[in-house]
């Protein structure tokens, strides 16, 4: 049984290596010399690729939430903020009599993973009012209506998202007490906001949620930073148990015994939505989306509702005249490009996907029995991605042919069984690929089959 070796393959090309004498010629594949093969490597890259944008992210209930400003020289600039709702301590929620406001934080428990500069940027987050009401499964494109600033945390010099931190924690009858914390985000809001809208909401708007909601709409985070700075986006988990996302307002009232009572009245945060805005005015990527049917040599993937590389096979049918063949292996092979940037990492894993008639996404069949995506090689700086079953099936005609969309992911957030293939939000990672004519490394899909009656 003799073993061919070859990127695709247009009819007459593949006609004529199998009508001259046999050579192996293997420049450019992964093989052990060791194993026993005979065949011919045909150098035909013929995949074509294009960069698209992804659909946006229905950002509820996801893993983790992104927040920040990243300016990427090569992808543009991206900006995340948060969208959040708060909850009564308690239906019929009362702060006593004469209360006295002392100060109130807004604490955020952060995610695991922080991706862009954190040495060099100084970061400013604020926290803005929502003046439209929050509702359910918003998605990532999503642009809220938001009052000025109502309190703010300057001076971020980096997201310390791996750091616990040592706050003072208020004891009841008792001296207050210094505690070690897991990592979190806490930003002081304005006392005089906090007096006006909460302390003295009175107690029809404290009556119940519905009517707490409907005075206060709900909270946005915002971050910026220096135009001229790389800066990054960092994630905060708002459904950990050992750090509940909420407003803790700290205030003093009086007892019944006349005394004063130090006392903390924590508002949770009832639902969260992450806003993505990304603007691509001024790359190379903006001339690929504005020519979506063209072929580019660098193509891009970007999460969070970005970017997605389309690729596509014009010549794959063409094997068809070779008989029924027997794809042993199929890989794409995809390398990095070249990035103007050190400090923006390409992506540590990729998945694929093809829409079926109706546009939606589909798993390849590679992706039956086990998770279809590639992690990333940095030694060799590239994925491979498995398409045999995929090629198999085109080739007997039990599948249709529609182009496969490359699109990151992240498998902290997904079993290895789940083939997630729906657009992220839990990662800020991009990946700048080598695609078609590439002047260093091509994209190829290299093929392994056996003929007929061999």
């Amino acid at each position: 049984m003799k073993y061919f070796v070859q990127g695709l393959l247009i009819t007459l090309i593949g006609l004529f290596a199998f009508s001259s004498c046999q050579k192996s010629d293997l420049i450019g594949l992964d093989i052990n010399p060791q194993d026993s093969i005979n065949g011919k490597y045909i150098a035909n890259y013929n995949v074509n690729t294009v960069t698209v944008r992804d659909d946006s992210v229905n950002t509820f209930n996801i893993g983790q939430y992104p927040l920040g400003s990243l300016s990427d020289p090569d992808l543009g600039t991206t900006e995340a903020g948060i969208a959040m709702q708060l909850s009564l301590p308690s239906s019929g929620f009362t702060f006593g009599t004469g209360p006295i406001l002392d100060s109130a934080v807004l604490v955020m428990r952060y995610g695991n993973d922080f991706y862009g500069d954190s040495l060099n940027t100084s970061y400013k987050v604020d926290v803005h009012e929502l003046t439209e009401k929050f509702g359910a499964n918003y998605y990532s494109n999503k642009v809220w209506s938001i009052g000025e600033s109502k309190g703010s945390k300057e001076g971020i010099r980096n997201f310390a998202w791996r750091d616990s931190i040592r706050i003072t924690q208020i004891v009841k009858g008792g001296p207050d007490t210094l505690v070690k914390v897991a990592p979190q985000l806490r930003i002081k809001v304005d006392t005089a906001y906090i007096r006006a809208k909460i302390v003295n909401a009175g107690t029809s708007n404290l009556a119940n949620n519905t009517a707490f909601v409907n005075h206060l709409k709900g909270l946005y985070l915002k971050v910026s930073k220096a135009a001229d700075a790389t800066g990054g986006i960092a994630f905060l988990n708002m459904a950990a148990t050992d750090v509940v996302a909420r407003l803790d307002v700290f205030y003093r009232n009086t007892n019944s015994s006349g005394g004063k009572d130090t006392l903390t009245a924590s508002f949770n945060v009832a639902g969260e939505a992450a806003s993505i805005k990304h603007n691509y005015e001024g790359t190379a990527v903006k001339a690929q989306l504005d020519a979506p049917l063209q072929t580019f040599s660098t193509v891009y993937v970007q999460p969070m509702g970005g970017l997605k590389t389309k690729v596509t096979f014009p010549d794959l049918k063409n094997l068809k005249q070779l008989g029924n063949i027997a794809i042993n292996k199929a890989e794409l092979v995809v390398y990095t490009g070249t990035s103007t940037t050190s400090i923006l990492e390409p992506s540590q894993a990729l998945t694929l996907y093809q829409p079926d008639i109706a546009g939606q996404r589909q798993s390849l069949p590679d992706q039956v029995s086990y998770w279809g995506g590639s992690s990333y090689d940095s030694t060799k700086k590239r994925y491979i991605f498995n398409l045999s079953t995929y090629v198999q099936h085109v080739l007997s005609g039990k599948s249709e042919q529609y182009p496969v969309y490359i699109i990151p992911s992240d498998v902290r957030f997904i079993s290895q069984q789940s083939r997630n293939i729906s657009t992220i939000a839990t990662t800020a990672s991009r990946s700048i690929l080598a695609g078609k004519d590439h002047p260093e490394f091509k994209i190829k899909l290299n093929i392994y089959y056996t003929l007929p009656h061999q």
